[in-house]
């Protein structure tokens, strides 16, 4: 007959104790998601004068979707899309909005990342003068100096647009400058035009400049695409991260994309030093349904492959990229299908014609 072992009845109460008595583990320290935005205000402002994330970080809308265990820290860079790819590439961030050029740029150079959802689309570049240039067209410029930020998703619009008038850089004296610099020198006639962004309407409405081409005026193809990325690495470990930070910018472009906010979203803008009579006659027309769709849509894609083939003929970059396997739709479609937006926004094709569903 198997006798009982007089411990094995202490051993349940013996475990219990010895768990009371353990230390308990510490806190884990917060993760903390940085963000970078290829863009500043006037003055070193850290706000954006467009684009959805921008307003999420004025709205907080990430804190609030991620929660108290993750940390939010958002970097403005001066130096636009060149600076965001450096800190990239050092692993400084793990997010990132950008223009179409200097993300194509940097992965055709090998950085690891993937575009997760789009920020802003149809974005037009704008040839300004001085107020009495007599100047009228491109053509009128032969040869003259005309100020550019190289490097940044402007970059390729004028080239395409210079390309469409049978131009190239080489028929002007070309200068490399950002925008504030760009402005002073126009303002003291030290150039005889310079290619701004939405800051071309505050030149016009102060007495300064004049613009003589609008690239969105001119075709749809022309205009420039904002998205944002994340690093290759930090999807491969946070999956459920990148999927709540893309769930807060579906829910920040749906804001957006509302009538109702539309003076709303201007003022937030306007923090950036932009005046808003400058932004709200830069979005003239505009339907913010259709420029801030989160959709990754046929366009997108078309866009993104016409830059990389583009950026290959002008030789701004030398390796090739797989567009299709470096766009990723998942997290959009799925913070849509969860918050029950499919039909706020409708996709386009490649010719920027709505999809009928």
């Amino acid at each position: 007959m198997k006798k009982n072992n007089p411990l094995a009845a202490l051993l349940p109460g013996l475990l219990s104790a010895a768990l009371l008595l353990a230390p308990l583990p510490l806190n884990a320290e917060p993760v903390t998601i940085r963000f970078g935005v290829a863009q500043v205000g006037k003055g070193g402002v850290p706000f954006s004068s467009s684009g959805v994330a921008g307003l999420a970080d004025q709205r907080k809308a990430l804190q609030q979707e991620l929660g108290s265990d993750v940390n939010v820290e958002w970097f403005y860079f001066k130096g636009a899309g060149p600076a965001v790819n450096e800190a990239l590439a050092n692993k400084q961030l793990d997010f990132a909005v950008q223009g179409d050029l200097p993300a194509v740029v940097a992965k055709a150079g090998g950085l690891d990342t993937r575009l997760i959802t789009a920020d802003n689309l149809l974005t037009s570049t704008y040839l300004v003068v001085p107020a009495d240039s007599p100047a009228k067209t491109l053509q009128d410029l032969k040869g003259k100096r005309v100020a550019l930020f190289k490097g940044t998703n402007l970059h390729l619009a004028i080239l395409r647009a210079l390309k469409r008038q049978g131009l190239g850089e080489r028929d002007f004296r070309t200068l490399n400058m950002d925008f504030a610099t760009m402005g002073a020198a126009l303002t003291s006639k030290d150039i005889d035009g310079a290619w701004f962004d939405a800051r071309a309407f505050d030149l016009q409405a102060s007495g300064v400049g004049r613009i003589i081409y609008d690239t969105r005026a001119v075709d749809p193809r022309l205009t420039r695409q904002g998205h944002v990325l994340v690093r290759g690495e930090f999807e491969r470990e946070h999956p459920e991260l990148v999927q709540k930070v893309v769930t807060a910018l579906v829910k920040t472009a749906a804001w957006t994309s509302d009538p109702a906010n539309k003076e709303t979203v201007l003022s937030l803008w306007a923090k950036s030093g932009t005046p808003i009579e400058a932004l709200r006659a830069e979005q003239e027309g505009q339907s913010f349904q259709r420029r801030y769709s989160p959709l990754l849509d046929a366009f997108f894609v078309d866009r993104y492959r016409a830059t990389v083939q583009e950026s290959k003929e002008l030789g701004l970059i030398r390796g090739d990229v797989d567009v299709a396997r470096w766009i990723e739709p998942k997290y959009v479609d799925t913070a849509i299908e969860q918050l029950g937006l499919q039909k706020l926004w409708t996709p386009y094709d490649a010719g920027n014609r709505p999809i009928v569903r």
